[in-house]
């Protein structure tokens, strides 16, 4: 018995050496750490009295826009986070340990709260030491502070119905993921959360909101808190309208010009198509850079939609000008309708200035309904020639025709006195001829001058009034044509001006 006392005794003093030896060479941060994590349980809410709920302080900085996946609906950050709160489990009094005021310890070591990324789109688990990697900074006096750089990929629903001038809001929702409210609360953090922003080249940041929540879920009795930050931001729209926009503008002044073509060229038609099918394949590009999905119109799509309509339907009105300019061909041409004469020829060719085909300028307006009806009575009928005055043979022909034509009246007789002057006359140049009345009688008969010249006036006149028919016509294809160039250019620029100013901030929300 005595000999196992004494044994005990002296292990009990060996092993008391050893610890006294074994402090000694500890230095006071390694006592102090040894010390505070000797009886410590992580698993325990950091609190003496469990009632009493922890409230961490959510801090959030926004450090770079890495990317913004539009047709996947995403948003990758780079963010500062930082969480603050108090364990009463660990403290010390600095005077037992070299006043030393705070310690760094490993945060699978102590208590940290399970603050998650709810929306979170990463495929590990975003939140805790999975994420956050850096050691816990804890003070003397329980407070502890976790201060981690990360990278989160969360969800956020892509508004591209303003597209390039679109402004997006993404939400990233921080919160506990198995503490009730009644354990664990949330405050937001004050200051700003951009301070270390780092310009983005494709998105300006428009401001950063934080905002607490308390909500609850089925899972749970009590609510749950969270930290909802919403970052807002808008795109940078110059790589699109360079790429995009301008050269679809380029391309459909190609249809202006179109106006101007001669429609004896007969590139009309290939021009405009050609414009249409370069602007669905520009409507393809934009394609690619969209999300697919059917909620809402892009505005460049609108706007690609809108101007291949304007194409398809320049395309239609210059078939209609070619038939309207090709009208007036062949041999019976009709005449311009009198509202066409009075609205196209007379007034819109006088207001746009139209020279008609001829050369001459276009004529003034006159709003008298008979100075059109009776076109032909105020102008003078050209072709009422007195065939007498014109078509009459001179006098010193003294062929038989010009004779017979000068001796003949209307009904092909010739008169005494008519007859008596052609003897004469051949008596005079000693060429007498005889015509006795049998060899006068069988000679054939002279055709009636005055309905061939009739026949003959009234086939000019014919030509005469087809080949106004058909400048008329030109004409009025020229007018429209002048017309559709005016009306397409303001047409394209109220369209494309109402498309892009169509955005407002009650719209998209500010």
């Amino acid at each position: 018995m005595n000999s196992f006392t004494s044994r005990s005794l002296v292990l009990v003093a060996l092993i008391s050496f050893v610890t006294i030896t074994t402090s000694k060479g500890l230095t006071p941060e390694e006592r102090l750490i040894t010390n505070l994590l000797a009886n410590y349980t992580k698993e325990a809410r950091p609190v003496k009295d469990p009632k009493q709920k922890v409230v961490v302080t959510f801090g959030f900085e926004l450090v770079q826009l890495v990317n913004v996946d539009v047709r996947n609906q995403m948003i990758t950050t780079n963010v500062w986070v930082r969480q603050i709160w108090d364990n009463e489990l660990l403290t010390w009094d600095p005077r037992d340990y070299d006043q030393i005021q705070t310690v760094r310890l490993d945060a699978s070591l102590v208590w940290i709260p399970d603050i998650v990324l709810y929306n979170s789109a990463d495929n590990e688990f975003s939140g805790g030491t999975d994420k956050y990697k850096t050691p816990v900074i804890l003070s003397s006096n329980g407070s502890c502070s976790w201060f981690c750089p990360a990278s989160f990929t969360s969800t956020c629903p892509i508004d591209v119905q303003y597209f390039p001038f679109d402004r997006q809001k993404c939400v990233l929702k921080f919160g506990s993921w198995t503490y009730e409210v009644i354990d664990l609360d949330m405050k937001e953090e004050n200051g700003s959360s951009q301070s270390q922003y780092i310009q983005s080249a494709e998105w300006n940041l428009y401001g950063i909101k934080k905002q607490r929540n308390a909500k609850k879920y089925t899972c749970c009795k009590h609510k749950l808190a969270d930290i909802s930050i919403t970052i807002i931001m808008d795109r940078k729209p110059l790589f699109y309208l360079f790429n995009l926009v301008i050269p679809c503008l380029i391309i459909l002044s190609m249809i202006l010009l179109g106006f101007f073509l001669p429609p004896e060229s007969g590139e009309r038609i290939t021009l405009s198509i050609t414009v249409l099918l370069a602007n669905a394949v520009f409507l393809q590009l934009v394609g690619e850079s969209l999300p697919r999905n059917s909620e809402t119109v892009p505005l460049l799509g609108k706007f690609y939609i809108t101007i291949m309509a304007e194409i398809s339907i320049s395309l239609m009105l210059t078939c209609w000008v070619l038939n309207i300019h090709y009208h007036g061909s062949g041999n019976s041409v009709k005449a311009v309708p009198l509202w066409a004469r009075i609205i196209v020829l007379q007034w819109l060719g006088y207001i746009l200035c139209v020279g008609k085909p001829d050369g001459s300028s276009p004529d003034i307006p006159n709003t008298d309904l008979r100075y059109h009806q009776d076109d032909s009575k105020r102008r003078g009928v050209p072709f009422a020639l007195d065939w007498e005055t014109t078509f009459a043979p001179a006098a010193n022909c003294h062929c038989t025709r010009c004779i017979n034509a000068r001796g003949t009246h209307y009904n092909g007789e010739r008169s005494p006195d008519e007859s008596k002057l052609i003897e004469v006359r051949y008596t005079r140049d000693s060429s007498p001829v005889d015509f006795p009345e049998t060899r006068r009688e069988k000679l054939p008969r002279e055709p009636k001058l005055p309905e061939e010249i009739s026949v003959l006036a009234n086939s000019v006149k014919e030509r005469e009034k087809v080949e106004k028919n058909q400048q008329d016509w030109k004409y009025f294809a020229m007018v429209m044509d002048r017309f559709f160039f005016w009306f397409y250019s303001m047409t394209i620029l109220v369209s494309t001006l109402t498309i892009f100013l169509s955005r407002s901030d009650e719209e998209i929300g500010t």
